[in-house]
């Protein structure tokens, strides 16, 4: 149970990181953005990303609860 706890730490980490990164993508000039087109891939990688944070946080509480 404790290595799954570090492995959700791990993975909220890597969440929170791709939250970062997609707010400062504003801040990049518009010129490289364009060059670069990674806007889909940071929103989709935000969305799965987001989906295996919260799904393994439920599987580790519903593992310590019961």
């Amino acid at each position: 149970m404790e290595k799954f706890l570090f492995i959700n730490i791990i993975i909220s980490a890597f969440n929170i990181f791709i939250i970062i990164y997609a707010y400062s993508l504003k801040f990049f000039p518009q010129k490289w953005r364009k060059k670069v087109n990674q806007d889909t891939i940071v929103g989709l990688a935000l969305i799965f990303s987001t989906m295996l944070t919260m799904f393994a946080w439920i599987i580790f509480f519903y593992y310590k609860l019961f």
